[in-house]
């Protein structure tokens, strides 16, 4: 099949007060006129263990529909994006999907971010037949039921997790004939935990051994047992499977405590400079490798010569563009939100392709077959895959002593 990529038209919205609307047509969403606005309900940890990630996904949300309100809006119509704080747990996840859609009658949820609290806010968007767009990582090994694989909830992002540790295997341990590897990941979920079936899968195809894996609790404060049980198999790189903030810094610490020169990777989010000086300063994070920033996969698509290269990198720069229209162009704002970003880019798509913005049904049958690129990730759905993923155009880049990123070559 020939893969296509292109980039959605220019749209946009605004980062407004939370106000109720009145009414509300099929599904959730709210009034049909044709001044009407489009309620796009964010259902984000702002606190808890996922904050790093939820605050990042908010401000990408933000920014995205502020850029697509100054342009115009989605079809004309503009755009009221707000945040309900989760603070990472279930039970709120759940709840803050009743108040988007009873209380607010949001046309589109983005969030949560988590596999755990997607499972709880799911069945309230599909019960209600309101879009949600998921930014956890990965889809079907979040172990979802089956039922709720094909309906109104998506994917908005790839899997993290699975391209770190491809990353790792590409540009590292194969190059480098690395033989003995370790993994550290979360227990956070099947997603989390998925990280061992994956390495294996790689360790037979390209011939490495996974030499030990240490699970960590999400809300491990140390994790000092699980590192020294990784070094004392003796191995050449250690992967990481940790969801970015605290884990991956109390890791970091942990392991540089011990061994302050073998390789990690891939550490995301971790170029950050709020993260580098958590992790204890650039020094720690010498022969870390890391998902590279926003800046550095635009520095790699520049460099391309197809057109998805070419398309990639006028997303970003629109991204970036945007980020700072939106008063977010600090360094740890503008890195590592283009999650929230790539949502909103689904949600114009969708609602360009199906002509409504509040017809829930059409809208979600087009994001069922969702053909588009975001930001370098070519999605090519179908109704029974919706993580279909042609290719993830990703960087890998590594922290100099003064604390600046460079791309790995």
């Amino acid at each position: 099949m020939k893969r296509r990529s292109k980039l959605i038209p220019l749209a946009a919205a605004a980062f407004l007060a939370v106000t109720a609307l009145a009414a509300c047509s099929s599904g959730g969403g709210g009034s049909g006129g044709s001044n009407s606005q489009i309620i796009a309900c964010g259902d984000l940890a702002l606190s808890g263990p996922y904050a790093q990630i939820g605050q990042t996904d908010n401000w990408g949300a933000t920014a995205y529909f502020d850029y697509i309100n100054k342009h115009g809006g989605i079809m004309g119509h503009q755009v009221k994006y707000f945040n309900l704080n989760n603070q990472s747990n279930a039970a709120n996840s759940e709840l803050n999907a009743k108040k988007c859609i009873q209380t607010y009658h949001a046309n589109v949820i983005i969030g949560p971010e988590s596999g755990a609290d997607t499972e709880s806010a799911m069945p309230i968007a599909i019960a209600n037949k309101t879009v949600l767009i998921s930014l956890s990582s990965g889809w079907q090994s979040n172990g979802y039921p089956a039922s709720q694989l094909n309906s109104y909830g998506f994917p908005g992002f790839y899997d993290v997790f699975y391209q770190d540790q491809y990353d790792s295997v590409q540009n590292l341990i194969v190059p480098r004939h690395y033989q003995r590897v370790a993994l550290i990941e979360n227990d956070c979920g099947p997603v989390c935990l998925a990280n061992q079936q994956t390495v294996q899968a790689l360790a037979k195809q390209y011939g490495f051994q996974l030499v030990s894996t240490q699970i960590a609790p999400l809300a491990a404060t140390d994790v000092t047992p699980q590192v020294t049980n990784l070094l004392a198999a003796k191995p050449d790189i250690i992967l990481f499977g940790l969801v970015p903030g605290t884990p991956s810094i109390t890791a970091i610490r942990a392991i540089r405590t011990q061994d302050p020169n073998i390789p990690i990777s891939e550490c995301s989010a971790c170029e950050l400079p709020s993260f580098i000086a958590a992790a204890g300063g650039a020094s720690n994070m010498k022969n870390i490798y890391v998902l590279g920033s926003m800046s550095q996969w635009l520095d790699k698509a520049k460099q391309g010569t197809t057109d998805q290269a070419k398309a990639t990198a006028a997303g970003l720069q629109q991204y970036m563009d945007g980020m700072k229209g939106a008063g977010l162009g600090k360094e740890d704002q503008i890195d590592n939100s283009q999650e929230g970003w790539d949502a909103g880019l689904e949600i114009n798509w969708a609602m360009t392709q199906a002509g409504t913005v509040t017809d829930e049904t059409k809208i979600m049958q087009k994001l069922q077959h969702l053909n588009i690129n975001t930001l370098g990730i070519v999605w090519n759905r179908t109704p029974d895959n919706y993580e279909n993923i042609t290719q993830v155009l990703s960087a890998m880049e590594v922290i100099n002593s003064d604390g600046s990123a460079t791309l790995f070559k």
